[in-house]
């Protein structure tokens, strides 16, 4: 985020003449039960397909909606530990080793020797004390607790897309529900997704999403710069098909009359035999009509001054800008690029 940004202005001489602007911030205030949402102007359908793609899936539906009643921070956040939770199950259920103690007609792991020297005649049967695997652990017990949680709040239907994954926690045999919030680890490098899914679990158990301040102000807030999140999104897409040069990669400066500044282009896409492709991410309306349309003077030059730059050493074959897609018409442009 840039540190320079105000998160709010606010204009205007009256209160109905009054303004609120953000830029590129999104998500909520609450303050002394006052809650503020700041949505994406794009939708917030769009936000939740970069979250979802962001976290290495795109979901075509049930993304789930959010209301003037819910808190927008606190719907991303239980948005992506829904994205992680689908992660980590690609991989199944976590199992553990537990510990059994059994009456078996074969020896398994090890045999309790005084208990069958007690014994008047041999049954057939030997106690053995051995490890098998199970779903009954605390790492589980706490991911289903947080489905419960969440199933019986506000954001039920959040998890409308994840019914197989209920009820495959649902089905776990648990002995009981006591728990504990340990740092739990899992070892095993197959379930290490878990990980993550376990400390968000907490989190939303611990009710933490949203208190993230000082109780004496009873205030909280969830904010980020959603272009960076756009930027992201972008880069992982065409990561997909291009070989992109690193974002943070020195190659050349532009003197400012006292000292010189890094030139960091948003996308480089490497083709190859030294062809590069230079394109700009801009979160912002792409506007068709009126009297500023199309991309603005200072962009144009700011690309501008890239491929100048660049061609120096490279064969800039091609370059752009890349926009959100407003998302009224997003299934109608799909559609014709398809």
């Amino acid at each position: 985020m840039n540190l320079d940004n105000t998160i709010l202005n606010i204009s205007g001489k009256n209160f109905d003449d009054t303004k609120i602007s953000s830029g590129n911030i999104v998500g909520s205030f609450t303050l002394k039960g006052v809650q503020l949402n700041i949505n994406c102007r794009f939708g917030n359908q769009f936000l939740a397909y970069m979250i979802a793609s962001t976290s290495g899936y795109i979901e075509l539906e049930n993304f789930g909606g959010i209301s003037n009643q819910k808190s927008l921070g606190e719907w991303i956040l239980l948005l992506y530990w829904k994205n992680r939770l689908k992660h980590a199950f690609a991989q199944g259920i976590y199992k553990s080793y537990k510990k059994k103690r059994e009456n078996l007609t074969t020896v398994r792991g090890a045999i309790d020797i005084n208990q069958w020297l007690k014994k008047d005649f041999f049954d057939g049967k030997t106690l053995c004390e051995f490890k098998e695997h199970s779903y009954d652990n605390n790492i589980n017990k706490i991911v289903y607790l947080a489905i419960q949680k969440i199933s019986k709040s506000l954001y039920s239907n959040l998890l409308n897309d994840i019914y197989e994954i209920k009820r495959a926690f649902m089905n776990i045999p648990f002995s009981n529900l006591n728990h504990n919030f340990v740092d739990d680890r899992v070892s095993n490098p197959y379930y290490k997704n878990y990980n993550e899914v376990y400390n968000l679990s907490k989190q939303i158990l611990q009710d933490k999403f949203m208190n993230l301040s000082s109780d004496k102000l009873n205030f909280s807030a969830f904010l980020f710069d959603i272009s960076l999140l756009f930027e992201h999104h972008v880069r992982k897409v065409l990561k997909r098909k291009y070989m992109l040069k690193p974002k943070d990669l020195v190659e050349f400066k532009v003197p400012n009359g006292i000292t010189e500044n890094n030139l960091f282009p948003d996308i480089i896409i490497d083709y190859g035999d030294n062809n590069i492709g230079v394109f700009d991410v801009k979160y912002k309306r792409f506007k068709t009509e009126g009297k500023y349309k199309g991309v603005n003077r200072e962009d144009r030059f700011q690309l501008i001054s890239y491929v100048a730059y660049y061609s120096n050493k490279y064969n800039v074959i091609n370059s752009g800008f890349i926009y959100p897609c407003e998302e009224e018409g997003f299934v109608d442009k799909n559609r014709t690029i398809s």
